[in-house]
Formats: structure tokens, C-alpha cells, sequence
């Protein structure tokens, strides 16, 4: 019993206040993160404690009540520690204030254990990336010494050894060699420790003396983070609109001529000119973004992109949160948002896919990508038989505490969530030609939860409210190369490919 008692224990660390805001405890990403290891590292040993305590009966009943909620898995923890380094490399955030729980602009979280900034320093050394490794599996090795649990979580030898190994692959191998002989005087039975001291051993007698040296004088842990190009940036912040753009921005009220826009116009806030991109404030009532996330619960799944040059789906890296394609038939409220919508915009809602609605939660991102189908991808949008996606309308249906921004990089822009409010742009020049200008992401989210609903207007039947020029207005294919960093993929083309 004192096995439980101690897991519930933990469990009150995070929600320790009485009157504490769940929701807005488990937004911090270190409590989140802390969250889902309590539900899967921690219950599994405690698993084990009780299958010699209570029996396999207890136990099925209750396997039996976690199979009827959807409980995190083991693979959430990859995902936690895949999101912390997304967020330390768009926000700068460093390891040693992640750690401590302490994020510039957000509520301070518990801090994180020796076990927990090795379980996320190990997960990112198996996938390769190490220098964010070192940083994590290095206060790992410090707040061990610290804690002094007794047992404690994790063996010293093991934090040892997975360091050694990224200090290795980080080009280190005299640190790496160090910390094996470390990981030998602890326990001298530690499995590939006497081969890992006699590789090291070999390699650097191989090597010129003043590589070694330089080896010796490397900061431990190093101090250079990649972090990122002009899309983290943006992301924090940090663009700035050219004057010739910045004096033509203006706000407005449209009606399209509409009787029902009459009595309440449309209110419409110039973000960007040349390609137009404007933000539509309050186009839905609070009571209609609560029936719409209800709806979607139940039908989220992990989100796909369209692989280049195909029209088949796929998981991506690029892509991290879970959506639905939802139909007028789901639920009234979709068809009551989608006329306003078709208001608003004055676009022609007959030809145009189904409302998708989008949940990211901590770290939740959507690289730089297009919505429209390119020439190599001409078949992603075929299914329907509407055409190209000439328009796009994002709905943001929460606010974002920190991060979550839709940004275009091309065009030095950020645009932040605000509930009610949206986005809209073209995605096509008039002469049908994808417009590269468009290029846009979606930034992780620091802390908080967004909800976003996309509308995607296609070609057909557009012309009497967007006529096609009579000449061509889009610039030669060579002067809207795509540079080499850009990711190119696209979001799902129609409710079938879900």
C-alpha cells in the first residue's frame, strides 16, 4: 500500500491546490509532460507492485476502467520530449529553465526530477538528437546527486552511459571515454562498458593531439542551439511589415451587399496587402465554438498531410495535432457556421469541403506548407472535382496563452489567436496559379490548447464574386522557386482521405 500511497501522492504534487484549474495546470508543457509519465512510466511500476498484492482480478478491473477513457501511452513520452525540443528551438528556452519549470510569459510549474529529465534526455538520444540529449541527461546527472532518493528512480550508471553515448555521437569522444570509466568505478559489471572504454581508447590514440585537446576544452554541456530561421522567428514575434505594406493596413466593415450583413457588417482588419490577407473579427458566437469542439471530440484523429507528388495521405513530423472533417449532417450548428461563413466571406459555399476542425495541444505545430495543390501534386485535389483550393478561412475558436501564432514567412507575418476572430486569404492568383506568397505555418504552442476550424474554398463557381483576370498576373515559375529549407507538403484534400 505505501507503493499507492506514493503514486497518489505524485498525482497531488501536480494538482496539489484545492481549487486549482486543471485545465489550466495541465496547459503548462511541463506539467502536461509530467502528467502523462504519472499515467504511463509511474503506473506501470506500479503495476507491477500490485500484481503481488492484489491479484490479476483487481487488476483487470482495473485495466478494464482505463481501457474505457483513452489513457496517454509509452509513445506520448517520444512525443513530449520531440515537443520540448521544438519549443526550446522556436521560443529559445533553455534546458535549465525548462527543466526548473520556469518559462518566460507562462505560470511557473513544478520543476522536473532526475528520472524525468532522463526520461526525456534518453528519448531524444535514441532518436538522434544529442546535443539537446546532453543538455537534458546532464541535469539529470546533477539533480540526481541533488535528490539522493533512496531507492532512487533511475541508476546513476544508466544517466552515465546514455550521456557517454550522445557525447560520442556530438563528436566527443574523449567526454564520452570519461564518463565510461565513470560508468565502470560505479559498477563494473555495466553491460559494453569495457568494450566502450576500449573503442574510445583506440579512436583518440588515433587522432592528432591537438584534436584531442580540443575535445578537452568543449563546454560541458556545449552552448550552441540551432535555433531555427526566419519561421521561429516569427513565431517569436520578431517580424516586422515593410512601411509600403504597414501604411495601406486599415480596418473596415464590409457587407457584400448582403441583406443579412446589413444590420451587423462584417468586420474586416487588413493584415497583409499584396497578396491580401485580412482577419475577421467576431464571425462566431462563443455558444457555437463550444457545440463545434463537443462535436469534433469524438471524431479527432491524428492529423495527415498529402505526400508530395501523390494524393495519398500520410503521418508527418511536420504536422503534429488531430482533426476532423465534419458535415452539415453531424450537428446544426455546422450548417449555421458554415452560412455565416459563406456571408462573411462572399465566397460561394456549395463548393467548398467540409468544415475540418483542428485541436494542438502542447507543442502542437504545422511546419511551413501550402494549401494549394502545386503542379507535381495535381492529382491531391481531384476527388471532388472542384478544382485547385483557391481560398483559405481559419476560424480560431480559443485563445492561445502563449505561442500558436500563423505565420508566413515569406511575408514577414504573424498573426496571433484570438477567439471568434479569423483569417482569410487567396490562395490562387486569378489566373489560377498558385500563389507562393501564401506559404504559411502553423507555431507550436508554448502553453494552452488551440482550436482552429479550416475552410477551404474551391475554384468552381468562384468566378462571380472572384473573376478571373484577363491576363496572366502570376510571375514565372522561376521567381517563385521555392527555397531549399521549405517543407513542401499539403493539408488533406477532402473529408474521404481521413
Amino acid at each position: 500500500m505505501h507503493s499507492v500511497g506514493r503514486y497518489i501522492d505524485k498525482f497531488n504534487d501536480i494538482f496539489e491546490a484545492s481549487d486549482a484549474d486543471a485545465d489550466r495546470i495541465v496547459s503548462h508543457p511541463v506539467n502536461a509532460f509530467l502528467l502523462v509519465k504519472h499515467l504511463t512510466v509511474d503506473w506501470e511500476q506500479l503495476r507491477r507492485f500490485l500484481e503481488f498484492d492484489v491479484g490479476p482480478a483487481a487488476l483487470a478491473d482495473i485495466d478494464k476502467h482505463r481501457s474505457e477513457v483513452r489513457f496517454p501511452e509509452a509513445e506520448d513520452i517520444r512525443g513530449a520530449a520531440e515537443g520540448f525540443v521544438r519549443l526550446q528551438r522556436t521560443y529559445k528556452i533553455k534546458t535549465e529553465d525548462f527543466a526548473a519549470g520556469n518559462i518566460t510569459g507562462i505560470a511557473k510549474a513544478q520543476a522536473l526530477g532526475a528520472f524525468d529529465c532522463y526520461l526525456i534526455g534518453h528519448r531524444l538520444a535514441v532518436d538522434g538528437s544529442h546535443d539537446y540529449a546532453i543538455n537534458w541527461l546532464e541535469i539529470a546527472l546533477r539533480k540526481w546527486h541533488e535528490e539522493k532518493e533512496d531507492p532512487p528512480a533511475i541508476r546513476e550508471a544508466d544517466i552515465l552511459d546514455w550521456l557517454q553515448y550522445s557525447y560520442y555521437h556530438g563528436g566527443n569522444a574523449w567526454v564520452a571515454l570519461e564518463l565510461s570509466k565513470k560508468v565502470k568505478e560505479i559498477d563494473p559489471a555495466f553491460p559494453t562498458v569495457e568494450a566502450n572504454i576500449e573503442y574510445y581508447e583506440k579512436l583518440l590514440s588515433e587522432l592528432p593531439v591537438s584534436a584531442v585537446d580540443a575535445m578537452k576544452l568543449q563546454a560541458r554541456p556545449p552552448v550552441a542551439f540551432d535555433l531555427g530561421g526566419q519561421y521561429e522567428a516569427l513565431c517569436r514575434g520578431e517580424g516586422v511589415l515593410p512601411a509600403r505594406v504597414r501604411q495601406r493596413l486599415r480596418c473596415y466593415y464590409e457587407t457584400h451587399n448582403n441583406p443579412y450583413l446589413l444590420l451587423q457588417p462584417a468586420k474586416f482588419e487588413v493584415a497583409h496587402v499584396s497578396p491580401d490577407i485580412f482577419i475577421l473579427h467576431d464571425v462566431a458566437f462563443e455558444s457555437e465554438m463550444e457545440q463545434i469542439k463537443t462535436v469534433a471530440m469524438t471524431h479527432l484523429q491524428r492529423a495527415t498531410v498529402v505526400k508530395a507528388g501523390s494524393a495519398e495521405t500520410e503521418f508527418a513530423k511536420i504536422r503534429i495535432s488531430k482533426s476532423a472533417f465534419l458535415g452539415e449532417d453531424v450537428d446544426p450548428v455546422i450548417a449555421k457556421v458554415n452560412r455565416h461563413i459563406g456571408y462573411v466571406t462572399n465566397m460561394d459555399m456549395e463548393q467548398a469541403e467540409q468544415l475540418q476542425i483542428a485541436n494542438y495541444g502542447i507543442g502542437g505545430h504545422y511546419e511551413p506548407h501550402f494549401d494549394f495543390a502545386r503542379k507535381a501534386e495535381s492529382k491531391a485535389f481531384t476527388s471532388l472535382g472542384m478544382g485547385n483550393r483557391v481560398a483559405t478561412f481559419l476560424l480560431y475558436m480559443t485563445d492561445v496563452e502563449a505561442g500558436g501564432g500563423t505565420v508566413f514567412p515569406r511575408l514577414n507575418l504573424s498573426l496571433w489567436p484570438k477567439k471568434g476572430s479569423a483569417a482569410f486569404w487567396y490562395n490562387l492568383y486569378r489566373d489560377g496559379m498558385g500563389d507562393d506568397r501564401t506559404l504559411h505555418s502553423g507555431c507550436p504552442v508554448l502553453s494552452g490548447s488551440k482550436w482552429v476550424a479550416n475552410k477551404w474554398f474551391r475554384e468552381v463557381r468562384q468566378d462571380a464574386t472572384r473573376p478571373c483576370g484577363l491576363k496572366k498576373d502570376s510571375p514565372d515559375e522561376d521567381a517563385q522557386a521555392v527555397p531549399p529549407y521549405v517543407v513542401l507538403q499539403y493539408a488533406e484534400a477532402d473529408g474521404t482521405l481521413e
